[in-house]
């Protein structure tokens, strides 16, 4: 694993186990799937060494930590983390022209998509303005900037393609189940706004842009998202993902030709993921499990 992931894997949990939380604790760095060449942020949670234990070890009769758990527990904590270091918001008086800005940055990212490297810090401001000064205008704004980057990444730049379903899905990162964070229907309109710019990215790098790292970027956040669907039991947001993986899907073919091979396998093996959460957590959607067998071809 390179030493800059470990730094800021270990720096974003406070070098404190997810678990646990208590301070001061030797800790270490767990592949949540398994799978030690897969050093995605997302995939690795730090944990104590009585913890890692109990996520890796056999437990007689006892329960251990299965791998939805250990993703729940480092995003609760990640967030919690996040919200103790953030600063202030201060009262905004000047949002017209803040929302203007936004666009500016939009225009920006077009305007010099062959410098990856300033796209990259301009997209990465738009996230620092949904942390410092985002409310319910300013994050749908920032939405709707993402939503077309997403549709241009499609047409004529697949590279910014990965950075969009990245931040995408960071902008509902706060979203991590209803003991903590409760959702009202705002939130819920917000997140499916947010889970329909995903799907014109999906639809959109299917059809024309071909880009095998956003294919993998993409199904990684449609999975993230339906694990919110899953922990707020909403049907609305499963519907929306299977909806952005049947366009996808139905995408990578061009009459009935298949022409993006990588992107059906890697969304066919996403939706076999997301079949087998609903099994864990949610076994009572009988119609969206009729709905990923119509995705995989299997009779019903």
């Amino acid at each position: 694993m390179p030493q800059s992931v470990v730094d800021d894997i270990l720096f974003h949990a406070d070098h404190t186990c997810c678990i646990c939380r208590t301070k001061g604790k030797d800790v270490q760095i767990h592949h949540i799937d398994g799978k030690h060449s897969n050093n995605k942020p997302s995939n690795l949670a730090v944990v104590c060494l009585d913890c890692h234990s109990r996520v890796t070890g056999r437990r007689g009769l006892g329960q251990s930590f299965n791998q939805g758990e250990v993703r729940r527990y480092k995003r609760s904590w990640d967030q919690h983390v996040r919200n103790t270091r953030r600063i202030h918001r201060p009262q905004i008086r000047y949002k017209k022209e803040l929302v203007s800005q936004i666009d500016l940055i939009i225009c920006g990212i077009l305007a010099c998509k062959r410098n990856s490297s300033r796209v990259e810090e301009l997209i990465n401001i738009l996230y620092e303005l949904h942390l410092w000064r985002g409310g319910p205008e300013i994050d749908e704004k920032i939405v709707e900037g993402l939503h077309h980057l997403a549709l241009m990444s499609g047409i004529s730049y697949p590279r910014i393609a990965v950075l969009v379903a990245e931040k995408l899905w960071e902008m509902c990162f706060h979203f991590i189940g209803p003991e903590e964070i409760e959702m009202d229907k705002t939130d819920y309109r917000y997140v499916l706004k947010c889970i329909d710019a995903l799907e014109t990215l999906a639809e959109f790098n299917a059809e024309f842009g071909h880009g095998k790292k956003a294919a993998e970027a993409i199904v990684e956040t449609a999975e993230n998202f339906f694990e919110i669907g899953l922990w707020y039991d909403s049907r609305a947001i499963a519907n929306a993902i299977l909806r952005t993986s049947k366009k996808a899907l139905e995408a990578c073919y061009e009459e009935g030709i298949l022409k993006f091979a990588f992107g059906r396998v890697v969304l066919r093996r996403s939706i076999r993921k997301v079949r087998k959460l609903i099994d864990e957590q949610r076994p009572e959607w009988n119609y969206q499990q009729r709905r990923i067998r119509d995705l995989l071809g299997v009779p019903n």
